[in-house]
């Protein structure tokens, strides 16, 4: 069976929109882009490190047309500045890294052009400040239109679906891609001009002379970007955080830490420690207030995806106060989430070390969900797109075992197995049926991420929605998380094997969109 699968978090279009002129034309989002030659300027050792990290294609449309995704949520949102302002702080890293070879670490990682990549140095040499919206995701957002006018005069299309309806009309169309957009990173709406911006605390965004200065803009922008395609094309939700100091709300750790001492993460090589682990700003609390606002245009849902264990606390806080304390649902959606195996919130908020999780199966990452935030997402009935991402999901046992695999056979067990440790912690969490209403795929391809070994891209993930059923149909323990196969099965709650793969895979994401992607949830404008 060739089974429906829809993706809540990916990010096909960028690479090409950061591609050459050329290859934006020929290629486009379509068209597979491989290795950036830039890898080839590297010495090997820092080739070696980076052979985890995905750089060829992973979801273009060409994959996903031959893997059935027949349906994406594009994550838009420009680069962070940061992202490509090295700072080597491991002594293995300060001496294979030469100041030299910046610019061709960079564009390997990324992928980008390196006319776009050196546009950006420019920008931290000179110390320049950055327009986000108008430099880069109006551009960003012009790429995709234009790629779905262009669609429209070929044998394949591609369909920037404005509501539930449009969205599942063209789903049952043959060599149709149904996209939602989506941002990534409120920073996206920010004119930031002062290169001081980026490595201030978020709280100094309650200061009123900052405040001031950069209220206006994100106030204009996002009325703008609520404008789109006369309001179709608004954003369907967005995160408040990446990766870096936006001076919203604090970021939580995303960058992988160093496992021992000639293991080098990506955290001795970029610079997080600005805005981490912080609060709201008044800034981002009012930002966050116009996004969920219908006075402005359409409502833009949040994704509590990268935010801080504090501002996750204080964003449900902030909702609840608001929406739920009032009988108004307002539901919250984890785009690519993996889950912690802590408790509570509380407990979650610690120094991200390796160590802390290298003898766990689950990763105790502070980025992760706790079983305290599945119940608050389950109660408000909301979405949680289960990540693919080898870097996220395994604690170190976990890890140990995906690695030491001895056949590809013993590799799918072992993914599979992890998969479903992630899943079925959430709905053990919940602790009720409906989280199985909750749960889907976000894969976060193309996001620069470490891929499945037996899922590196779209066209493998009907092996996925295979792997989903057998488990389902044959369930097996759950050693890491400590449920048996019985216990499995209990939690699956009468449900048999198709219905929920199905709902993983697609039936969840359709009932979520036909219950709120539509005027009559996202406006002030009464359903006819």
């Amino acid at each position: 069976m060739n089974r429906l699968i829809i993706d809540l978090h990916a990010h096909p279009q960028l690479k090409p929109v950061n591609s050459s002129e050329q290859d934006r034309k020929l290629k486009g989002i379509w068209k597979k882009f491989e290795d950036s030659p830039s890898c080839g300027e590297l010495n090997r050792s820092l080739r070696n490190s980076l052979n985890d990290t995905k750089k060829k294609s992973q979801t273009n449309f060409d994959q996903a047309l031959a893997g059935n995704v027949r349906g994406v949520f594009l994550a838009m949102g420009p680069v962070e500045r940061d992202f490509f302002k090295p700072d080597p702080r491991h002594f293995l890293l300060k001496l294979v890294l030469k100041r030299s070879q910046y610019r061709n670490l960079a564009a390997c990682i990324s992928g980008f052009d390196m006319n776009k990549v050196d546009k950006i140095f420019r920008r931290i040499e000179n110390r320049t400040g950055i327009d986000y919206f108008n430099e880069e995701l109006q551009d960003e957002y012009e790429f995709l239109t234009g790629e779905a006018a262009k669609s429209q005069s070929q044998s394949k299309n591609m369909v920037i679906a404005g509501d539930y309806a449009e969205f599942q009309q063209h789903l049952e169309n043959n060599n149709t891609m149904a996209t939602v957009l989506t941002i990534e990173g409120a920073h996206s709406l920010g004119n930031y001009t002062d290169d001081a911006d980026f490595s201030k605390k978020i709280r100094e965004a309650n200061n009123d002379v900052l405040y001031n200065r950069l209220m206006p803009d994100f106030e204009k922008n996002i009325g703008t970007m609520k404008k789109w395609n006369g309001g179709r094309h608004t954003p369907f939700f967005i995160t408040i955080c990446h990766h870096f100091s936006n001076l919203l709300a604090g970021h939580a750790k995303s960058f992988s830490p160093r496992q021992g001492l000639f293991k080098p993460g990506m955290d001795d090589l970029l610079d997080q420690k600005a805005g981490k682990n912080e609060g709201f700003s008044r800034l981002g609390r009012d930002v966050t207030e116009l996004l969920l606002s219908k006075e402005n245009g359409r409502r833009i849902l949040i994704d509590v995806k990268h935010m801080s264990v504090k501002a996750r606390q204080e964003l449900f806080r902030m909702l609840d106060e608001k929406y739920w304390s009032k009988g108004e649902e307002m539901p919250v959606i984890c785009s690519h989430a993996a889950l912690s195996g802590y408790q509570t919130l509380a407990e979650s908020d610690r120094r991200d070390t390796y160590r802390r999780w290298r003898n766990r199966y689950l990763s105790l990452q502070s980025i992760n969900m706790s079983d305290e935030e599945a119940r608050i997402i389950a109660n408000s009935n909301g979405l949680v797109g289960i990540v693919l991402h080898g870097g996220r999901l395994p604690g170190g046992l976990a890890k140990q075992q995906m690695d030491n695999a001895p056949d590809h056979d013993r590799l799918r067990d072992e993914s599979i197995r992890l998969i479903m440790s992630n899943i079925f912690q959430f709905v053990r969490a919940a602790g009720n049926k409906k989280a199985w209403d909750c749960l889907c795929i976000g894969t976060d391809m193309d996001g620069v991420i470490v891929p499945f070994k037996i899922y590196p891209n779209y066209t493998q993930l009907q092996d996925l929605s295979i792997h989903l059923f057998q488990f389902f149909s044959r369930p097996l323990d759950l050693d890491g998380i400590g449920m048996d196969k019985d216990k499995v099965k209990e939690y699956m709650y009468g449900y048999d094997a198709e219905e929920l793969t199905e709902k993983v895979l697609s039936k969840n994401i359709l009932n979520f969109m036909e219950k709120y992607f539509h005027d009559g949830y996202l406006s002030k404008k009464v359903a006819l």
